[in-house]
């Protein structure tokens, strides 16, 4: 990458670093002339000329012209106005006066929770301060929005003035330390607001401003020189509102199909054992697969909108040789999954142009919905054309294979005649204890690792060898935000688990119930499967910011906000939640929206309560998800049990929002029901009535779901045999049980008076006898 593009990218990304450093000394200084005094004392071992082009960035991005004339190509009229794009509304002429004693800023406002302008219903949640730390979540609870606003001090910006500064320190200025810089600004700045103007809204973290802004500068960087425009000063500042005109910018999404297949179907022997490790390589397949196609446009992860689940979007300039370096990466990659994978899984790529207006102050839904409906009917069309003749003829040309299948995905090619498995299950079973161990990895062409992408292998790394400078490849960091040489994205990964290994028939013995010196077990010997997905979440995505105030609050900031904290909530805290709650279930894969988890039957209920207490927390009741959970013995197969908790998660979908199907399509309850109805209140009655008496016991049990089963709504004899059953057994109870027995049957009958609640109750029943049985 040539030197001056190195250079616009650390000016932009870092042009508002003054206003975090003013915050924390209180300085009466503009915060431009701040942010470029701090930066100069890290700079030294550039050039002068580097020095400056960068210094001048954060110094004069807000237009405030030198004493001497600067060139008419100077970087700084890009960052300009890539920062006045990125806030969505164009500055004044004029820079910003004082934020520590200005009437219009107060420096202590905190963090805004991004849901507040977004759904209809208006809310006010603030967000801690802190700063980003995977390694010390030892609080969750402390990480929710919450409507106790808490100021920011100075000390707040200190501490993370001062881990900016420490990261700063052992990095370079260089091309190789750029992702780095993205990922230690997120680690450092991601809790501080953006703007302290108190005719504003604060939602937009300080980071995500940041971030945008380097990525608009460096796609308008491309535009230009596409175009030959050299005078930056005549274009983009003395002619500025023409340029916001033209549709300078590109939009692009990605989606890799195929990865629900690749993960979950496996049939048999030792597919237990690689499960996660095919979790996160298909991750990493799209993670590797964004930073080829970054690397060839030069550009970087400041640049990605959007990245969770196999899908994402990506701003970059609008030209000929992006457009066609696209094509290249893509058609590279699905030649390289069709030689693996055959048609397993493929990447589809759409993008559409946009203008700087389009995003601006006087935007609107349409202006942003037109985009991303333009690239969704790209990508549906190369759905349904997804490979070339070329390609078609490759597959057919390889006929049907014959030979010994792998034990484990039953693919014939590179099977080994000793473990009767194919090279890449051995590779993936051996990698799965790496996964839930290991914090490093890293990718190069040493085919002894996972083959990624063309040419480039996976395989696990250390600290240490790092340090020592013994990697030469990418390096990428699991749940751990580093800064290096080479240091690609940080993982987001879920990888909970109470297990040390992956023998997950372990859940189904349920030996922890065993009192002491008892060899009997309680509960029944069954594992259970939930996969949740959030609902409407595409649609949330795009007008999620078109209810209230006109949909002035539609930003690409506050999109790409919201997306980074659904998608942090499911691989970054959820390892935390549900370890603060030590459940026993591990976590087999984890998307931007999509989770699959296996475990202990009632701890995989008992999960997903509490990742439904918490998701609603977490957006302010504003989305909500659905989930299927799958009753199943440990030897089942896991496709089929993924088939199967998939169907129930539709059969909730289908039935509306935020439901549950408990282990059967038609047994289908809201969120709300199960949790309030059948957990609160059903079970916690039937334990209390059981637990205190010793007369009734599991025939008792038996007898009322079989008078339950036999109700009808239209034969209202049904009712008169359950009274008449419960009234029986009433005489038949000794004195000193019976008032417990009369308010259980009073109880029972209420229940049986409808049929939404007769089906809770039926459950409740259910769920008792699964906890209680004994083996």
């Amino acid at each position: 990458m040539e030197r001056r593009k190195v250079n616009l990218f650390y000016g932009s990304l870092f042009h508002d670093i003054g206003k975090a450093i003013m915050r924390s000394t209180g300085e009466r200084r503009k915060h431009t002339l701040v942010g470029a005094d701090y930066l100069k004392e890290f700079l030294t071992d550039l050039s002068g000329q580097d020095q400056q082009d960068i210094i001048r960035c954060l110094k004069y991005h807000h237009a405030k012209l030198p004493t001497i004339s600067p060139t008419k190509d100077d970087l700084y009229y890009i960052t300009y106005i890539a920062d006045n794009i990125a806030s969505g509304t164009d500055r004044r002429l004029t820079d910003e006066e004082l934020e520590s004693y200005s009437d219009k800023w107060d420096s202590k406002t905190p963090l805004y929770d991004i849901f507040n302008r977004f759904g209809k219903k208006k809310t006010e949640n603030y967000v801690n301060p802190g700063k980003l730390r995977f390694d010390k979540l030892n609080n969750i609870d402390a990480l929710l929005p919450t409507d106790i606003r808490k100021d920011f001090n100075h000390s707040n910006y200190i501490d993370g003035v001062l881990h900016f500064g420490h990261g700063l320190q052992a990095m370079s200025f260089t091309e190789e330390y750029m992702q780095s810089a993205v990922n230690l600004l997120e680690a450092s700045m991601d809790f501080m607001p953006s703007s302290t103007n108190m005719e504003e809204v604060a939602d937009v973290s300080l980071f995500d401003h940041m971030k945008l802004t380097a990525a608009f500068a460096m796609a308008l960087q491309q535009y230009l020189e596409e175009k030959k425009i050299t005078d930056y000063r005549s274009e983009l500042y003395i002619h500025g509102k023409a340029f916001y005109a033209k549709q300078a910018f590109l939009m692009v999404g990605f989606k890799l199909t195929g990865l629900e297949n690749f993960i979950y179907t496996l049939t048999s022997k030792g597919a237990h054992k690689q499960l996660r490790s095919r979790s996160f390589y298909a991750k990493m397949i799209s993670e590797w697969f964004i930073d080829c196609l970054l690397k060839d446009l030069e550009l970087t992860r400041a640049n990605v909108v959007y990245n969770a689940g196999g899908q994402g979007y990506l701003l970059i300039g609008n030209t000929a040789q992006n457009r066609e370096t696209l094509k290249k990466v893509q058609a590279e990659f699905n030649q390289f999954l069709l030689e693996h994978y055959g048609i397993t899984m493929t990447i589809l790529m759409g993008a559409a142009p946009f203008t700087a207006g389009q995003v601006m102050k006087q935007n609107s839904f349409k202006n942003y919905n037109v985009v991303f409906s333009d690239i969704d009917e790209m990508i549906i069309t190369q759905e349904r054309h997804q490979y070339s003749v070329t390609q078609i003829n490759q597959l057919n040309q390889a006929g049907k294979k014959r030979g010994r299948e792998c034990v484990v995905c039953h693919s014939v090619d590179n099977v080994d005649e000793t473990e009767h498995k194919c090279q890449l299950c051995m590779k993936l079973e051996s990698f799965s204890h790496d996964i839930q161990n290991e914090e490093y990895f890293k990718v190069d062409g040493n085919s002894e690792g996972l083959p990624i992408g063309p040419g480039a292998y996976l395989s696990v790394t250390t600290e240490e060898s790092i340090k020592e400078g013994n990697e030469a490849g990418w390096i990428y960091a699991k749940n751990k935000m580093v800064t290096g040489l080479r240091q690609q994205t940080y993982l987001r990964f879920s990888d909970y688990s109470d297990l040390r290994n992956n023998e997950f028939s372990t859940y189904a013995k349920r030996e922890w119930t065993k009192e002491e010196g008892d060899t009997k077990t309680t509960g029944i010997k069954r594992m259970a499967a939930l996969r949740i997905d959030v609902d409407d979440l595409y649609a949330g995505f795009l007008g999620g910011f078109a209810h209230q105030g006109d949909g002035k609050y539609t930003t690409i900031s506050r999109y790409a906000t919201v997306s980074r904290k659904i998608s942090s909530f499911f691989n970054v805290y959820l390892n935390e939640l549900l370890a603060s709650y030590d459940e026993r279930v591990t976590v087999i894969n984890s998307g931007g929206d999509d989770v699959f988890i296996i475990g202990a039957w009632d701890s995989i209920l008992d999960t997903l309560i509490t990742m439904d207490n918490y998701f609603k927390e977490w957006t302010a009741e504003k989305m909500s998800f659905s989930a299927g959970v799958y009753l199943y013995h440990d030897k089942m197969p896991i496709n089929i049990v993924a088939r199967r908790t998939k169907e129930l998660l539709e059969a909730a979908k289908l039935a509306g929002k935020n439901r549950v199907a408990l282990f059967t399509e038609d047994n289908v309850f809201t969120l709300e029901e199960y949790k309030n109805d059948i957990d609160g209140q059903m079970l916690s009655t039937i334990r209390r009535f059981f637990d205190s008496q010793a007369s009734h016991g599991k025939n008792f049990i038996y007898n009322l779901l079989t008078l339950i089963r036999e109700r009808s709504e239209e034969d209202r004899i049904s009712f008169a045999r359950l009274t008449y059953f419960l009234s029986r057994l009433e005489e038949q109870t000794s004195k000193e049980e019976k008032p417990n027995f009369t308010k259980f049957k009073r109880s029972m009958i209420d229940w049986f008076n409808t049929k939404v609640e007769i089906r809770k109750a039926e459950q409740s029943l259910m769920l008792y006898v699964y906890e209680t049985r004994e083996d």
